[in-house]
């Protein structure tokens, strides 16, 4: 419903009942300016305790005790764009009296049918405050918020703006008292360094900076999470494995189930998939301002196309020599930079762009949240010290990061910059924050973020948890804890309800241990389990409700099945024993559980192929296996190690991934197989002799169709026999 057409709805539902004595103009007015005094203090209060926090900064750090004038502070929060207080994304409406008055009117409106006259009162400012109004209201609903909270803020409830200031990710990560933090704690990394290289530790010193230098030095490799899906959907076609239901991932290739999306670099193939042939009908060349970017991501959303490109910049720098026997010098600086671009594809052979956003880095991860894309960037701060307290600060779409929205860690010196964007509006930032990071690993949940890294001190393994919480695409720190052990699989962690899981292998004492936590909203512990499996490691999880399945390894392959319905007291409830071991484990309905993996000697550990299981979990105290299959041709398949090169998909019942056999010469197939009820049945067995690695295929279906897809080759198949009836080369 358009605007004007909900303005016009509104006005015929006023004719007839009287406004009630709460909602006249005057009340509302007097009510306007008892909140508008609230939010006065509110930001009074939030002042004060700034520079309280400043002051304690400035003691900390040893920086001159001395205050700016009004004008630096006003070029300062220009230039940063820094703002206290944040708007909460989901209450949009202004504090004003005719913007309360319309949205009471709004909420009455639903609640039975209740009619107001608006005619009292009314203004030319009320019309412009209800359209912007029904605006809000209207954005509200395309960037999928829930119905409580829309109502919330149509009765009127949420009207004040609903200020949230960032808080600290517990001990882990605090928040930075202003650039100067930022920059002092580089200092101490830079004076740390010297003094090591001159105690004789330049070895290390060196590796330590080549490492981190190398993580900039292209696309850092995405940490990317597969889907952990409850139950079996029939869909009209496949989409991207992923790890949390409903947080979409990007991928080399997309469909929408009528389009096919191929990622070549720095251009995006589209394809029309029809009954008969495919067709290809465009090729976007992503825009670059350096003349060249590659694409790392790719996500499509109806007409629109979503990409994560990544280039390089060049400028030329002078360096002050500091001395007057020679010149200054000249260099050429190199930073990386990336940016995510929104093109139009309701026209797909001319594809439009519709907004772009820039972020300094190179490309991490990125997440997409209904209609909220989150991007993940890295960029090392040691190149640019000793230029300037400002400098080392990260931009995005060319403004730093305010300095309330930096997060300074306990070791590292590269900056995780995460940003969001609303699709529907491409070309605005809606948040970005900077964490000081040495660097972690990315999980997002369906509420809430978390960076976990491993930390061995004093011959003891820990697994450290920072938790912030996403709300409308705003980040905000939570909480922080330690578990004991490393988390080893991409699935060995998992929220549920707010509450975060988490499967570790112990590996620093005299023998292997597993362990499993629980953990509260605010990352407490409230219950675990130790001594599992002793001997032995962690190979892949899963978790289903309040079950957790997971695999340990040594010579056999224990499945163990854990209840976590009792917070405070875990218990293991099922084992299963069996030759080989899973690497990659997929629940298939709500019932069974697919391993994929290999085969091994008990004895000595030999592999002796790739391994289909498929386990009951109907009784968890009674595991069994239902059936498994061993491909003793094939040596490897990259669907073990990339969850997205895996095509599992219990309600069309189809497993498809690639593999490689190393027997006379390299061999790759793509194989496709069904479960009967009691086997693996292959349904095609395709040799891929095009010539190009076997991570960049990816087996698809569109209705009565199926695909193995590659970038620079496609083949379709039709599904009442999977003949082969096209392969198309991509130009």
């Amino acid at each position: 419903m358009s605007e004007q057409e909900l303005l016009e709805k509104i006005k015929q539902s006023a004719e007839f009942i009287e406004v009630p004595e709460s909602l006249s103009p005057e009340k509302i007015l007097e009510k306007c300016r008892m909140l508008e005094q609230e939010k006065a203090e509110e930001w009074e209060r939030h002042r004060v305790s700034s520079e309280q926090k400043k002051a304690e900064g400035k003691e900390k750090y040893g920086l001159p005790e001395q205050e700016k004038t009004e004008k630096q502070e006003k070029e300062r929060q220009k230039r940063t764009g820094k703002k206290f207080w944040r708007m909460h994304p989901k209450l949009t409406a202004g504090v004003s009296a005719a913007a309360v008055f319309i949205i009471c009117c709004i909420s009455l409106r639903g609640m039975g049918g209740i009619k107001l006259d608006m005619a009292a009162g009314s203004t030319a400012n009320d019309t412009a405050a209800q359209t912007e109004s029904a605006a809000a209201t209207a954005e509200c609903a395309e960037e999928g918020m829930d119905e409580a909270v829309m109502l919330e803020a149509d009765a009127g409830a949420g009207m004040v703006e609903e200020m949230i200031e960032r808080q600290d990710a517990g001990d882990l990560y605090t928040l930075a008292d202003g650039y100067d933090a930022v920059y002092e704690y580089l200092e101490e990394i830079k004076i740390s360094r010297e003094e090591s290289m001159s105690r004789g530790d330049m070895a290390d010193g060196v590796a330590e900076a080549e490492a981190a230098d190398g993580a900039m030095s292209g696309a850092v490799e995405d940490v990317n999470r597969e889907m952990d899906k409850l139950s079996a959907m029939k869909e009209s076609y496949s989409e991207t494995n992923v790890q949390t239901a409903g947080i979409d991932e990007s991928d080399i290739v997309k469909t929408d189930g009528e389009y096919i999306y191929l990622l070549r670099g720095s251009s995006v193939s589209i394809l029309s998939a029809g009954d008969e042939k495919m067709e290809q009908i465009g090729d976007l060349e992503a825009d670059a301002e350096s003349g060249s970017a590659d694409i790392c991501a790719m996500y499509v959303d109806g007409d629109l196309l979503i990409l994560m490109t990544q280039e390089s910049r060049s400028s030329l720098e002078q360096k002050e020599s500091g001395d007057e026997a020679y010149y200054d010098m000249k260099y050429i600086d190199t930073d990386v930079v990336t940016s995510v671009l929104t093109y139009d594809i309701s026209d797909r052979t001319k594809p439009v762009l519709a907004g772009k956003i820039t972020q300094d880095g190179g490309y991490v991860t990125s997440r997409k949240d209904g209609s909220i894309v989150y991007l993940f960037t890295e960029q090392y701060l040691m190149e640019e010290y000793g230029k300037g307290t400002e400098d080392v600060i990260p931009e995005v779409n060319a403004r730093k990061i305010a300095e309330d929205c930096i997060y300074i860690g306990d070791r590292g010196e590269r900056a995780l910059v995460i940003s969001s964007v609303s699709v529907n509006r491409p070309g605005e930032v809606r948040d970005s924050v900077m964490i000081l990071d040495g660097g972690s690993e990315i999980y997002m949940g369906e509420d809430s973020l978390y960076l976990y890294r491993s930390d061995y001190q004093r011959n003891t393994e820990t697994t450290e948890i920072a938790k912030f919480s996403l709300v409308g695409g705003y980040l905000n720190g939570v909480a922080a804890a330690s578990v004991r052990g490393d988390v080893r699989d991409t699935f060995a962690i998992h929220e549920k309800d707010k509450k975060l899981r988490v499967l570790t292998t112990d590996m620093s004492g005299s023998e292997w241990e597993n362990c499993l936590f629980l953990l509260d909203e605010d990352l407490r512990v409230t219950g675990k389990l130790t001594h599992i499996a002793v001997g032995e490691s962690i190979y892949a999880a899963r978790y289903l409700g309040d079950m957790a399945y997971f695999i340990t390894y040594r010579n056999t392959d224990p499945l163990f099945a854990a209840d976590l319905s009792d917070e405070k007291n875990p218990k293991l409830v099922g084992e299963l024993e069996i030759t080989g071991f899973s690497e990659y484990l997929h629940f298939w309905g709500k019932d069974k559980l697919l391993g994929l993996g290999y085969e091994t000697d008990p004895k000595t550990g030999e592999q002796k192929g790739l391994k289909l299981a498929m386990f009951d979990m109907s009784d968890s105290t009674e595991l069994k296996v239902l059936g498994s299959k061993v491909l003793d041709k094939a040596s490897y398949s990259p669907a073990l190690y990339d969850y997205k090169a895996v095509l599992a998909d219990p309600g069309e019942n189809l497993v498809g991934f690639v593999t490689e056999s190393y027997k006379n010469g390299v061999r790759r197939m793509y194989e496709l197989y069904q479960w009967n009820g009691e086997g693996f049945e292959n349904i095609l067995s395709e040799e891929l002799d095009d010539g190009y690695g076997n991570e960049d295929y990816r087996g698809l279906y569109i209705g009565a169709r199926f695909y193995i897809a590659h970038p620079e080759v496609v083949r379709f198949y039709g599904r009442d026999g999977y003949e082969l009836k096209q392969k198309l080369e991509i130009e």
